[in-house]
């Protein structure tokens, strides 16, 4: 008869160093997937600043070519004001002067030309929980200066705006404004400022003295205003340096 033999059930006991063996392991295990995502999510942030300067860095090139468009359009409406401030406001009332105010009133002043920057990352970032997520301060900090800046130039901006509607109200009650496309028309086929159009509509000379101080102080305003442009188009041309430099992004 066949003898069968049952195994034996009781397991042996473990030694106290291979209990701490297989806890160095677990813990080694836990350590390295805790590493393992921090690395991972260090290597996404990075990766998300960097797409956020890049687009930063988008912006303030579209900046640029506006502001480059903006400021020649200034300096021709600045010129048209030295034009008509060259005219001596005596002389505001003549027919042989008044169709040249309304050219250079009409052709160089009658239109804003008004810098609005492009803050689309700007939001995205405020959005996305604000600078905190640029980790170098410096950068950071240059950011928010930029920022500032833009915001510096709306304040001047409604400075501008205020004296260009003040000036162009003035104008329109001392000069009948429907007739230039006549005038534009003379002038285009002739080549020479109109003296045939009447377009004074009013000599009152409070209002004349009114419109030569507006263009006086509207052409002040937009020389300071232009300036400002100009620096800060040089600021973001440097910027944009910085930016590319601090995290490697070739032009």
């Amino acid at each position: 008869m066949e003898v069968h033999h049952h195994p034996d059930l009781h397991h042996k006991k473990k030694h106290l160093k291979e209990y701490l063996l297989e806890g160095l392991m677990i813990f080694l295990a836990v350590t390295l997937g805790f590493f393992a995502e921090t690395i991972r999510e260090k290597i996404s942030e990075n990766h998300r600043e960097k797409g956020y300067i890049a687009g930063l860095i988008n912006n303030i090139q579209t900046d640029t070519t506006n502001l480059r468009r903006i400021i020649g359009e200034n300096d021709l409406e600045l010129a048209g004001i030295d034009s008509v401030m060259r005219i001596s406001k005596n002389n505001f009332t003549s027919i042989s002067v008044q169709d040249s105010i309304f050219y250079y009133a009409l052709n160089y002043t009658f239109e804003l030309h008004v810098f609005q920057f492009n803050d689309v990352t700007l939001v995205q970032l405020r959005n996305a929980g604000g600078y905190s997520l640029i980790r170098t301060n410096s950068v950071a900090d240059s950011i928010a200066m930029y920022e500032s800046r833009n915001n510096d130039l709306k304040l001047q901006e409604g400075f501008y705006t205020d004296y260009y509607l003040q000036t162009t109200t003035t104008l329109k009650q001392i000069f009948d404004v429907t007739r230039f496309d006549q005038f534009d028309s003379t002038y285009n086929r002739t080549n020479k400022i109109p003296s045939d159009v009447i377009v004074l509509i009013s000599r009152d000379t409070e209002k004349l003295n009114l419109l030569y101080n507006n263009y006086w102080i509207f052409g002040h305003i937009l020389n300071s205003y232009n300036t400002r442009l100009r620096k800060h188009l040089e600021y973001l041309n440097n910027f944009m340096i910085y930016l590319r430099q601090s995290y490697d992004i070739v032009d």
